[in-house]
Formats: C-alpha cells, structure tokens, sequence
C-alpha cells in the first residue's frame, strides 16, 4: 500500500515542479533592453538644464541660459531660453549604434542653403537623465566618441524634470549618484551608463566606480565652510596617497572645492585639482570661483541615490 500511495505522490510533485520552473525561470531573466525605437521615444520631448558646458565653460549660470531648456524630436533639436527665446536650433537626425548609443547629426538653423553639420553623440544615461555632446569647431577633426565640453565642444547634461528650489535644509552626508564628472571638461565616466557614486559620511567621503565596490578611486576626509557663498569644502584627501596618482594631490592632500544644491537631491561640486605648487601652503590655494571645468578644475553633478 505503501508504494503504490508514493508513486503518484512522486508524479504529482515532479509535475508541480516542472511546472513551476519556466516560472522561476522567468522570474531570474533580465528584461530586455529597449529597442532602439522604444529608447527614442524616451529621449524626444522637452528636457530642463543641470549643465551647459562650452569653450571650458558654464553657460548655465549666464542669465539668457539660466532656466532655459531642450526640446526634442526626431527631426529638430530647439535649446530655448527660460522666456521662449531661441538659444539654438537645429534640424538634427538620430542614430542608434551601441557604443555610444546614438551618434547625432546637428544642422544649425542659418541662411546657408548646406549648413555645416556638427557631429554628436548621446546617451540616455538614466530614465530621466540624457546626456549629448557636440563638436561645432575643428569640423574636420569628425566626431569623438566622448562627451566634452572643452574649446571645440558643447556638452549638455539634461534632466526630464527641472529643479525644485533648495530648501535649505539640504544635506550632504548620504549616497550620490554620479551623473557627470568633468576633468579638463571632459566627462571622465566616459559615454556608456555606470554607477559610480560619492559617499560622504559627516567628516568623510569615498568615491566609487560602483556601490559594492570595495575600494574606493578617491578617498579622505573634508570640511565644510557653509558661511561663503556657495559653501566652501576642504578636501584632505588620504587615497591615493597624497603626492602620487593620475592626478598628483598636494602632498598634505588638502584640496579646495565649493559646492552648492540645486535642489535638496542634486549636487555641483567644483574643485582645484591644480594651478599651484606643492609647496605652496594651503591657504594660499585659491577656491573656485564658479562651476566648471578647465585644466586646473573638476566638476561634478551628483544625484541622491540613498540615505
């Protein structure tokens, strides 16, 4: 009696089993990427400024790009001022090819009856975050498969949703997202999608190329001067050792930076990386004066990931 009760248990639980895997199967796969006609439909339509970089400097902070904004289509590119004037227009044609993910062509509205076109390329680089540069001087030098912002390039930074006014109550400690980190205006996180971020702590940072990395490509400790406007930070940076690296700290590793929240969950940061001697004492390494970036200063755009 035994055995012949077990027998049809053993069935029934092996067909409930093989029944249950393409569900776990299923369950375990990645989603498949967009195609590339569902990924254009989440870059056309109209996209607010975090950054306008141009000739190794910030156009977003200058009053007629303050506010301003993009809108979008298969056919036209119009950057627009925050009262409706044209800051640029172009008619523009989209290309997808992977690495980066599109290449743009970009045909400024003039009276010429071949307009020049300037070579871009473009990266959705989070569901709400889109990234594209150009070349509009050197044409002839064609297009370059990074986003820049230097004397030959244009580099915007685009959010779909436009910042909501600081609270003032905005805090630095927590877990950043790296949108963009411009060094010699050129985004150093190169033209694909990553995840590296900022950690601070309340006297300590790290910066990674990914959460659960162990290491960290930067890291030390900081102080904030919230009386200057913007607030003024002192990094003390302890990895790499002070005085080595890619990009030689100074040997007591204290580097100086402002920073300022463009609403209480997206971050500028800017800092001196060079244009002193390493014996020069630290008071006499001069702040930023503004957000951007050339050959002595680093700027980071930044968006919390967490607590």
């Amino acid at each position: 009696m035994i055995g012949n009760t077990t027998l049809p248990f053993l069935c029934i639980l092996a067909l409930a089993y093989g029944s249950a895997l393409p569900v776990l199967a299923q369950k375990q796969s990645k989603p498949a990427p967009p195609t590339p006609e569902e990924e254009f439909r989440a870059i056309g339509g109209k996209w607010h400024l975090l950054l306008a970089h141009e000739a190794d400097a910030n156009l977003t902070d200058r009053p007629e790009h303050k506010n301003s904004s993009v809108t979008i289509s298969d056919q036209q590119f119009q950057w627009s001022s925050a009262n409706g004037k044209t800051l640029f227009s172009a008619a523009c044609n989209w290309k997808h090819v992977g690495k980066p993910p599109w290449e743009v062509e970009l045909r400024p509205a003039n009276d010429a009856k071949d307009p020049a076109a300037f070579p871009g390329i473009a990266v959705l680089y989070d569901k709400d975050i889109l990234k594209i540069s150009w070349r509009r001087k050197s044409l002839d030098k064609g297009r370059t498969p990074t986003f820049n912002g230097n004397k030959e390039h244009t580099f915007l930074l685009l959010a779909r949703k436009p910042p909501t006014k600081p609270s003032g109550k905005a805090n630095l400690t927590g877990k950043w997202q790296m949108l963009t980190a411009l060094d010699d205006a050129f985004d150093k996180l190169g033209s694909g999608r990553t995840a590296a971020v900022a950690i601070f702590e309340s006297d300590s940072f790290a910066w990674k190329g990914g959460t659960n990395d162990k290491g960290s490509r930067y890291a030390g400790g900081y102080k904030l001067d919230r009386s200057a406007q913007p607030t003024r930070i002192k990094f003390n940076v302890t990895f790499p050792p002070p005085g080595s690296g890619a990009t030689p700290t100074p040997k007591d590793g204290l580097v100086p930076g402002i920073l300022e929240f463009l609403d209480d969950d997206t971050l500028r940061l800017c800092y001196r990386e060079s244009g002193w001697k390493n014996t020069d004492p630290p008071e006499a390494r001069r702040y930023p004066e503004g957000f951007y970036s050339d050959g002595d200063m680093n700027l980071w755009i930044l968006r919390r990931s967490g607590p």
